[in-house]
């Protein structure tokens, strides 16, 4: 039998199906060719846009953070590049000779978390943050593969001098926001105006960290700030304070200079300090602005607000007696002088001027109760006591004082010589400021100059006066009563100076906690100027809880007069064959 021929219709039927498959695929294919063209020449530029666009994320960056200089334009903090590290993961050579390459470069970060971030399973991972310039030359000398260093929006602050004037710089946060400090009070002068700029971004909205990222909005370079801080006498200070705090074995002090002229702050030092440049280390105590946070009873040192009251409401003169006695009796309560017994070189009565100088309680809180409660309190709020000074630092505490309708039978005697009141360092000194200077209460400051980014002058600070809370003649009759406290008082001879007349008041008062004197805790310290007349410098020295003594005269006037010696070098002034005094032997002192 011979094959079987196809008949003509199943044929057609072939050639019929043929066709419709054709056509089927030919349209599909047109369909596609369109869509193509579609997609890929007409509408392509567009699509690809709106695609660039959904990678893409706007941000705010930071402007570059202004500089803060010394009066004299030393620097003191600046910022500089930061840098960060990424990892390709894709394109990384041996990954555990890499993490051991890395480790040795970058101090601080172990092996094991480099190893553990080169393993990620993302195609881009951070290594590390902010890293040294020196850190950036390390790694980028390692050449390795898949190794990238990137530049960051945001700086790293670089402080030349760590602890220089710590407690008055500050510090900045991750992102250089100010958080303690000049730093922080005036973050807004330093920060500048962030600007806007867009980056590419993978699908968890990480940027990619080799795209070139596209400025919208450029940044605006934050103001520099020229503190009044004196470079050399701050690092003086600081060594003298530490010097003292620690032979006293001490739990902690503080001291201050201050031009009683301008109300500029050359000094400020506390111990303990901290480094700045790694403050995370250090506790919040170490960290504390003693000078302006702590309010203490100022003990003795507060004798001179009640002669001021005394003498400028003429209630009392240079030439009134007071009853010579060791004790008083007031509403129940004894008052003593420091000492039992001791009235040296007043014989049965004594004036103004020898209560100041032998520092006796008994003789304050007589004059306190004869010129009355509400001359005394106008005389401490004119003093600006009880009220913040607004100087520009942090946390700043407005002391205590009670008003005078909650004063009991013994608030103003115990008031008048110290106690039952509380002030900061910063605000006895000004008051001692407005003594040496006639009588002028004057807003201490800490901010000299703002300058701008290319380095112009914007705005300088002068002096601003608050008020007159004494006569120029009251004044002149006080500084007569702290000169006298340094040649036959409480502070001869430790807060003489051979070669410079020196004038203060020694202080020494009771811890108190949580409204309790805390048995054997005391605060000694020592507030006066020099010269004695038209004084230079404002100094005040504060330990706190020192062991071995308790007497302001013996802990803390020696770092005032050693303190003032330094300070009057620095300004040029040599001490005078004239004024070299023989330091006497040192008198039983009662504070």
């Amino acid at each position: 039998m011979g094959r079987r021929r196809p008949d003509e219709a199943s044929v057609r039927a072939h050639a019929v199906r043929a066709k419709i498959v054709f056509y089927i695929f030919f349209c599909c294919a047109l369909f596609i060719g369109v869509r193509l063209y579609i997609v890929q020449v007409r509408d392509g530029p567009a699509l690809a846009a709106r695609a660039y666009e959904q990678r893409l994320a706007t941000v705010n960056f930071p402007a570059h953070r202004g500089a803060i200089f010394d009066r004299e334009g030393t620097l003191l903090v600046r910022s500089l590049p930061s840098q960060s590290v990424y990892a390709t993961t894709g394109e990384l050579g041996p990954v555990q000779a890499s993490a051991r390459a890395l480790a040795s470069a970058l101090h601080g970060t172990s092996y094991a978390a480099l190893l553990d971030a080169l393993q990620s399973h993302a195609p881009y991972a951070q290594i590390a943050h902010k890293i040294s310039h020196d850190e950036a030359d390390a790694i980028a000398r390692l050449d390795l593969p898949g190794i990238s260093v990137v530049p960051e929006p945001t700086g790293v602050r670089f402080v030349p001098s760590g602890r220089l004037a710590a407690s008055v710089i500050g510090f900045t946060g991750f992102d250089e926001n100010g958080l303690d400090g000049v730093e922080y009070s005036f973050d807004g002068v330093l920060r500048g105006t962030p600007g806007r700029m867009v980056l590419e971004t993978d699908e968890f909205g990480r940027a990619l960290p080799f795209a070139q990222p596209r400025v919208v909005i450029a940044a605006k370079a934050g103001h520099s700030i020229a503190l009044t801080i004196d470079s050399y006498l701050q690092y003086e200070v600081q060594d003298i304070l530490r010097q003292t705090v620690a032979q006293w074995h001490a739990e902690s002090g503080c001291a201050l200079v201050l031009d009683p002229e301008t109300g500029e702050i050359l000094a400020l030092a506390n111990v303990p300090d901290y480094d700045v440049r790694d403050y995370a280390r250090y506790p919040a105590d170490s960290r504390r602005d003693r000078v302006v946070m702590d309010a203490y009873e100022p003990g003795s040192t507060f004798k001179l607000i009640t002669a001021a009251a005394a003498l400028d409401s003429g209630k009392v003169t240079p030439r009134d007696r007071f009853p010579a006695r060791d004790e008083l009796h007031v509403a129940g309560s004894t008052i003593h002088n420091a000492e039992d017994g001791f009235l040296a070189g007043t014989g049965s009565s004594e004036t103004l001027e020898d209560i100041i100088a032998y520092s006796h309680n008994v003789g304050a809180a007589e004059v306190g109760m004869r010129i009355g409660g509400a001359t005394m309190y106008e005389m401490m709020r004119r003093f600006g006591f009880g009220a913040s000074t607004e100087v520009g630092l942090p946390g700043e505490n407005p002391g205590i004082l009670p008003p005078l309708a909650d004063w009991s039978a013994t608030s103003l005697p115990t008031m008048s010589f110290g106690h039952g009141v509380a002030v900061t360092p910063l605000a006895l000194a000004r008051a001692y400021a407005a003594i040496a200077n006639g009588g002028l209460l004057l807003r201490p400051r800490i901010l000299s100059a703002i300058i701008d980014s290319d380095g112009s002058e914007i705005y300088r600070y002068d002096r601003e006066i608050e008020r007159r809370v004494m006569s120029p003649k009251t004044a002149a009759i006080l500084r007569g009563y702290l000169r006298a406290v340094v040649l036959r008082g409480t502070g001869n001879p430790t807060a003489r100076v051979a070669g410079y007349t020196t004038a203060g008041k020694t202080g020494t008062a009771q811890v108190a906690e949580n409204g309790v004197y805390v048995p054997g805790e005391y605060v000694a310290s020592f507030v006066g100027f020099v010269p004695a007349q038209s004084a230079r410098y404002v100094i005040l020295v504060k330990i706190s809880k020192p062991r071995g003594a308790i007497y302001g005269s013996v802990v803390a006037a020696p770092a005032f007069a050693r303190i003032a010696r330094v300070a009057m070098l620095h300004a040029g002034v040599f001490p005078t064959a004239a004024r070299l005094v023989r330091l006497e032997r040192p008198s039983k002192r009662n504070l």
